[in-house]
């Protein structure tokens, strides 16, 4: 939630450079709606089940020292990371942690599904505070918690934050080897001066180094994970062991961080980093606009735009420039922050985006879970020992199987809700749906809104949206066989057509509407769009 609310802000600083600007928000106008079939009205609508939940985020809050930028809930240890003290420290965070994951009730929608053994984790994702200052075998007591509990799919993606100057080759094997299959490497830049104002504690030469070692630990696991699968597929044929036979292959890849806007950022220095980037040839590259949050050494000695600080219109330019070189080199461009090569989306990360289907477990100091459609998220505290008590202050586990021992009561999403609750869920549902799905490239299914908010809700959408400057946001059918700019209303108008054919009917399978924000003015300005919706949507007036 934290690191959305950070992205929607600077998404915000960027809009200052943009042009033309969009048009200020009018009063909500009432829609009726578009059928009178349409059943979905706010005091009908309850909030769809999740998906049974298969993915978890575990927080390791230890860091060497506290970046000038951060604020987020870190236990810094100092540059003693291999003395006695800081490892006693680390274990028995990691004792805890174990205990949280053996005292957390399943999901409700993983209870109603039945044998929560049936429902594996398939992503984890281990973030901090930095990671790689955990020892092996400590991450590797959590995930056997957490396989032990949960169960663990053999090809889950379990990603793991590293930063540079944190580890060896011999520690980035024994990652490796005790399952993570994704590195998340934070580099933030490649320019050493930029990396001594940001407070950063290790070197251009470390980040170097860290890429060439991570690049080439990825080759070699995946190729030991080839020769294994190619084994066990010949083992299986000779013995008959379907099991075997059809167990995936686990896909080992790393993505390479880096924050724009830092002070002493410049143009050249920052298409520099990005070419440097390129040249690592990562999976995944993840830009991040600099957020300067309240508390923080940076909100006492800077300001956006000034000094040292780049301006909105320098901010909008490296966007721009990320978007163009990373394009250019064969990524794509999946989410306002995250670029990926075909097939290497972050999966734990697409969970996120997708909240109104599905949920995830969270474990540690400050971690958030969403595990319940009806209910709210919970927090852990921010403080050390506020979290350890809340962890001691857990009940045990109880049941075996997931019906046994579950968040709240599996009713809670069939309960009652007051009118006025019920309109608050919704509204709260649809604009969460439309934060998050417009920061996609899939952007937002109007089918899927229509059918879960009512048919009058995606024509509220393409009124507003005809409103704004040409060029930001797109309607285009699911199979991208049609596509046009979302200012030229009254031309495009909604269809429910689609959701009244059968499901078997492939004939208009694929035909839906889906609206999008273009790449990159449309991104760019995504906070400024979603806030005129927010402003004007007759369906988001109880918020």
């Amino acid at each position: 939630a934290s690191c959305l609310a950070r992205a929607m802000r600077g998404a915000a600083q960027r809009a200052g450079g943009v042009s033309p600007p969009l048009r200020p928000g009018a009063p909500r106008r009432a829609f009726a709606a578009a059928s009178t079939d349409d059943t979905s009205s706010p005091s009908a609508w309850r909030p769809a089940p999740l998906e049974p939940v298969t993915s978890a985020y575990v927080h390791l809050p230890f860091c060497r020292r506290r970046c000038y930028y951060c604020d987020f809930a870190i236990s810094v240890v100092g540059d003693a990371v291999e003395s006695d003290a800081v490892r006693q420290g680390m274990e028995a965070y990691v004792d805890r942690v174990c205990r949280e994951i053996e005292n957390t009730p399943f999901a409700p929608s993983t209870a109603a599904a039945g044998d929560a053994k049936e429902w594996p984790l398939r992503t984890v994702f281990f973030g901090g505070g930095t990671p790689s200052l955990v020892p092996p075998d400590l991450l590797r007591r959590v995930l056997d918690a957490l396989r032990s509990k949960f169960g663990l799919e053999p090809d889950a993606e379990v990603s793991m934050e590293m930063d540079p100057g944190t580890f060896d080759d011999a520690k980035l094997d024994g990652y490796l080897r005790s399952g993570v299959t994704r590195v998340s490497l934070g580099v933030q830049s490649f320019d050493a001066d930029v990396l001594k104002l940001a407070g950063r504690a290790h070197t251009a030469q470390e980040a170097r180094a860290a890429c060439a070692a991570v690049a080439q630990a990825m080759r070699d696991a995946q190729k030991r994970e080839d020769e294994e699968h190619s084994r066990r597929e010949c083992s299986s044929f000779a013995s008959s062991d379907e099991f075997s036979a059809k167990r995936k292959k686990k896909s080992f890849s790393w993505s390479l961080d880096l924050i724009g806007g830092l002070p002493g950022l410049t143009s050249e220095v920052w298409r520099a980093s990005l070419a440097e980037a390129v040249f690592f040839a990562p999976d995944h590259v993840s830009v991040y606009d600099l957020q300067i949050e309240e508390g923080t050494p940076f909100h006492k000695w800077y300001e956006p735009g000034v000094g040292v600080m780049p301006d909105d219109e320098t901010g909008a330019a490296m966007f721009r420039d990320a978007s163009a070189v990373l394009r250019g080199a064969g990524f794509e461009h999946y989410e306002v922050s995250s670029y990926a090569k075909p097939g290497k989306r972050c999966r734990h990360n697409q969970v996120y985006w997708n909240s109104g289907r599905q949920g995830w477990y969270a474990f540690g100091m400050a971690a958030t879970s969403h595990v319940d459609a009806a209910g709210e998220r919970v927090a852990r505290p921010r403080k050390m020992r506020d979290w350890e008590s809340w962890v001691d202050a857990m009940p045990p586990f109880r049941g075996k199987n997931a019906s046994e021992n579950v968040y709240g009561d599996v009713a809670k999403e069939t309960k009652t809700f007051t009118e006025t609750e019920t309109a608050e869920l919704r509204a709260s549902a649809l604009m969460e749906r439309l934060m998050l799905g417009l920061r996609t490239r899939d952007g937002i299914d109007l089918d899927a809104l229509a059918s879960e908010f009512g048919l009058h809700v995606p024509g509220e959408i393409l009124e507003v949206l005809a409103e704004q400057p040409a060029g930001l946001a797109v309607v285009a059918t699911r199979d991208g066989k049609d596509e046009r700019d979302a200012a030229a209303a009254p031309a495009v108008s909604y269809s429910p057509s689609a959701l009244l054919c059968d499901d078997d009917d492939d004939a208009l399978r694929g035909s839906g509407t889906v609206v999008r924000l273009t790449d990159p003015e449309g991104l760019m300005v995504s906070t400024e769009v979603i806030s005129t919706l927010v402003a004007r949507l007759p369906s988001l007036e109880k918020l």
